[in-house]
């Protein structure tokens, strides 16, 4: 049952980073969003314009009550 039930997590990024969940879809620019995620490995990225890509993995696990804030965004300039 704590497996399939879903979790609230944050996402946080800089208004500028196009984000999109793989699983879940692109989600577009926000200073920050919440989503209810099953428990899972779920890759984050953001691209910007003139920015290296910024790719990360979101983990959720059942036996976590809340998860902590997310925080994606591109900061590399290429």
């Amino acid at each position: 049952a704590r497996a399939s039930r879903k979790l609230p997590v944050t996402l946080v990024s800089d208004n500028n980073t196009s984000v999109m969940v793989y699983r879940v879809g692109k989600l577009g620019q926000f200073q920050q969003t919440q989503l209810q995620l099953t428990p899972g490995d779920y890759v984050v990225v953001g691209r910007c314009e003139g920015y290296r890509d910024a790719r990360k993995t979101l983990r959720v696990r059942p036996d976590m009550e809340a998860v902590a804030p997310f925080e994606i965004r591109c900061t590399e300039k290429i």
